[in-house]
């Protein structure tokens, strides 16, 4: 167990050991496609250029301006919300890579999606290609969402798939700020919904539009096995990316519970009430906050764990 109360350094420590950010040291076995979780290296920064904001330090390569200020634009207002709902000094900081670049920097998550880098930053793809289109294509089992405008830079199916990396970089900037209030999960999967409803209370503020889109991509990952295939003790860091991928489905819908208001779920809970009663309930448990507690408070998480998962066992009465 880590106690919010112990030195940044330390406490950075743990989560690098807890989450397996040695990973990204060690090369991946053929035929494995890690996934993004754990605290990576931050990459060497001395060639890259710097877009500063108020709350977001974004380093980006030469030539990819308009993605680095697209980023900063979402993760500037993604912050803001952040420090207003948990009154903490939040401050991500970017690193927008290519794909040689993510090479050198040795990561072996497959280019296209974000990774978690240092303390509270961000590595994340600069430009779609062909490589980004083929992990797309595959991991969603067809065609491409579709996007609106004419992209910059490369082709429409290479834009989507920043669009799609983008998902998770909303995603671990939620894991990020549940360092930032101290979370301390008993197991991992409880800090997954955490982070799902925070994303989906913050994108629901700022860009609602993205709602439905959302709902769609978490569908066609989740076709990957049948509910009920897989039990939350197979979620931790050795996943392969796709059935990583697949628990995030599962734990999107998990999230959804946690902030859905009222009967049919019109409205969304703001972020801060959540936050308050996360750390609430952690306070409860003596520091950590366990699966009892949760399924105590958000009893609407019961049928969410048995529809979908194997194996589970509800310790509540």
């Amino acid at each position: 167990m880590i106690s919010p109360a112990l030195p940044a350094a330390r406490r950075a420590l743990f989560l690098l050991l807890l989450w397996g950010g040695l990973a990204p040291l060690v090369a991946a076995q053929d035929g494995v496609r890690p996934a993004p979780v754990g605290i990576h290296p931050e990459p060497p920064s001395y060639l890259l250029l710097r877009l500063a904001g108020d709350r977001t330090d974004v380093r980006y390569t030469p030539g990819s301006l308009d993605r680095a200020a697209n980023l900063q634009t979402r993760l500037e207002l993604t912050a803001r919300a952040f420090q207003k709902w948990a009154e903490v000094d939040f401050r991500p900081r970017v690193f927008v890579l290519t794909r040689e670049e993510w090479r050198q920097a040795r990561y072996a998550v497959p280019y296209g999606l974000p990774v978690r880098v240092g303390e509270a930053g961000l590595a994340v793809p600069a430009a779609g290609d062909p490589g980004t289109v083929a992990l797309w294509s595959e991991l969603l089992g067809g065609l491409l969402p579709a996007v609106q405008g004419t992209p910059m830079r490369g082709t429409p199916e290479e834009l989507a798939t920043m669009v799609l990396a983008d998902v998770f970089v909303q995603l671990l900037a939620s894991d990020v700020l549940l360092d930032a209030i101290g979370l301390t999960p008993e197991e991992p999967w409880l800090r997954g919904v955490a982070a799902h409803a925070l994303t989906l209370s913050v994108v629901a503020r700022l860009e609602p539009g993205r709602m439905p889109s959302l709902e769609i991509l978490y569908q066609r990952l989740g076709q990957r096995h049948a509910p009920g295939t897989m039990s939350l003790r197979d979620y931790g860091s050795t996943l392969d990316l796709a059935d990583w991928l697949w628990f995030q489905a599962q734990l999107h819908a998990g999230g959804k519970a946690l902030v859905a208001k009222g009967k049919k779920g019109e409205e969304l809970k703001k972020g801060k009430e959540l936050i308050h009663s996360l750390r609430k309930l952690q306070k409860r448990g003596g520091g950590v906050l366990t699966d009892e507690l949760l399924l105590r408070r958000y009893r609407a998480l019961r049928p969410w764990l048995s529809e979908r998962f194997s194996a589970v066992s509800l310790r509540v009465d």
